[in-house]
């Protein structure tokens, strides 16, 4: 019997059925008003009788069939509604947000779990009498998962993914007609567990590195585009949700991993290297005290040296000529100022454009929502604007990066194709390019640059026994207040391949702040698995 009653609920027929109910109240109505009319003109010829004359049964009789009619019709519309939703995944997902009584549509069903790529459960159901969904990691994965809350709605992947965790989907017919079933039968409803490619071995690390500190982590494995770590600090636990989360000054709801925007510091230099390479840019250029002056500048681009000479009263003589390698790993400000006009303001606008970072990359996308990121603000360059170019090639001017798109521009290089693999946050989404970010060649020459950063320049503290690393630092000017600490960085080798981002808001130095994060993170991937196989990158390091 309930097996028919759910067939006929989940049949083509159901809704024709509905339909002519629903155009049956509508006659109905008109009926009644129209009957109505009738009996007021009954009634006032009722009262033009002679006084005495009783005709309180005729007023009577005419309300109460009114109001018995009114609350037929009410309950008729009430079921052809709740019945038409058991046929519909937004009456549900309706029902789950918007009706507090324990008995709706959406305590019928069990909502899937999310996993990480290990199988440990980042957010569950508990199926007592509220249907409470908990979060086992709490601030460690809250802006990943989100959160399902009864007043606050849904965020995070709790929102993206609605449909596949509530087990309804638009496409799947068996899923909405075992939902009806399940209905009818008074059992709850399992929804789809979704898997994701997040390591929460590496999320809770990055999450005792940071210490609470403002600024974010995101992890990347560039062969596969899969996000193993995506931290944004200061967190929150989504167990214990509050409405004064939302006027906290530390931003806590924030995630900046994805919306944080950021000026690059010399970590953009990475990105003019691989300019001038594919500009064919001679590699040794002269770096004198004096720095360099842009076309059209009144004031010259110089050295972080010259200042901390000239402070101690010293004069400082300058790099002389530089090569590519040294000038990495120096870190200097004349060197790529002068290399990033020389490769022309049009092939910077061309590069920005190819790799995508003022664009949104879309992580996941479901029915009801999707994970994305802001876009970074980089300037379109008009002709002539070689002033401008000279201030964004050293990671200043009207530069602001988030920190995904800096974990993207380190995964390039990191790639042994030198592609840009589609970011991926759930480990069923397919593995593609999103774009070819740099030629074999380049991506190898800027390793090498890169690998010299971490063997004699600033970022030595990354120089790690059997991962041959490869990073910069940078040290964002912020107008706000104090530096901002960045480092990217990559291994070569090592039994996990991953590309990282870190920046630490109002650190100073990137070497002091940022890069022990990244350490960190790096140490605990290459130890966690020692079953794992050995990566060996191919074209690396030269």
């Amino acid at each position: 019997m309930l097996d028919a009653i759910s067939d006929a609920l989940n049949s083509g027929l159901l809704k024709s059925v509905l339909t002519l109910l629903r155009m049956l109240f509508y006659v109905l109505c008109l009926g009644t008003i129209y009957a109505l009319c009738v009996s007021n003109s009954g009634i006032k010829e009722q009262s033009k009788k002679p006084k005495g004359k009783k005709f309180s049964s005729v007023v009577l009789i005419p309300f109460l069939l009114l109001v018995t009619t009114g609350f037929c019709y009410i309950l008729i519309y009430q079921t052809t509604w709740q019945l038409s939703g058991f046929t519909s995944p937004q009456f549900v997902q309706f029902m789950e947000r918007y009706n507090p009584r324990t008995d709706n549509a959406a305590h019928k069903l069990i909502r899937g779990e999310i996993l990480d790529s290990k199988g440990r459960v980042l957010a569950k159901t508990q199926p007592n009498s509220y249907i409470t969904r908990t979060y086992p990691y709490g601030p460690i994965t809250a802006h990943i998962v989100g959160y399902r809350h009864p007043t606050e709605g849904l965020t995070g992947l709790e929102n993206a993914a609605d449909y596949i965790l509530s087990g309804y989907s638009l496409d799947k017919e068996s899923q909405l007609k075992a939902a009806g079933e399940n209905a009818l039968k008074d059992v709850r409803n399992v929804g789809t567990n979704l898997v994701l490619t997040i390591d929460v071995d590496l999320q809770q690390r990055a999450y005792e590195l940071m210490n609470g500190r403002k600024g974010a982590v995101v992890a990347i494995d560039p062969d596969t585009g899969a996000i193993k770590v995506l931290l944004s600090s200061p967190s929150y636990n989504p167990n214990e949700f509050t409405r004064e989360l939302l006027i906290d000054k530390s931003a806590p709801l924030l995630n900046r991993a994805l919306h944080g925007q950021y000026p690059a510091g010399s970590t953009f230099k990475t990105l003019i290297a691989a300019l001038m390479l594919e500009q064919g840019v001679s590699q040794n250029q002269p770096c004198p005290a004096e720095g360099y002056y842009a076309p059209g500048a009144r004031r010259p681009i110089r050295d972080h040296e010259y200042y901390t000479y000239e402070k101690r009263g010293l004069k400082w003589h300058g790099f002389g000529s530089l090569d590519l390698d040294t000038a990495l790993a120096k870190s200097s400000n004349t060197y790529f100022a002068r290399v990033g006009v020389e490769s022309g303001v049009d092939a910077f606008n061309n590069l920005i454009q190819r790799l995508g970072f003022k664009e949104r990359y879309i992580l996941f996308e479901g029915d009801s929502g999707r994970i994305s990121t802001r876009e970074s603000k980089i300037p379109f360059l008009e002709k002539g604007m070689r002033r401008e170019l000279s201030q964004l090639s050293i990671g200043q001017g009207r530069l602001a990066m988030t920190p995904f798109h800096m974990a993207m521009l380190a995964s390039a290089f990191a790639n042994a194709n030198g592609d840009i693999m589609t970011p991926r946050i759930a480990e069923n989404m397919p593995i593609s390019v999103y774009s070819e970010g740099f030629s074999k060649n380049v991506a190898a020459r800027v390793r090498k640059a890169m690998r010299y950063v971490v063997t004699n320049g600033t970022g030595k503290g990354a120089n790690l026994t059997g991962l041959d690393v490869c990073g910069k630092t940078g040290t964002a000017q912020n107008p706000g207040g104090d530096d901002h600490s960045w480092f990217i960085c990559f291994n070569n080798s090592g039994k996990q391949h991953l590309a990282i981002a870190v920046i630490v808001e109002n650190a100073g130095f990137g070497s002091s702040a940022a890069l022990p994060v990244a350490v960190g993170i790096l140490q605990a991937a290459n130890a966690s698995d020692p079953e794992a196989p050995a990566h060996n990158m191919i074209g690396g390091a030269q």
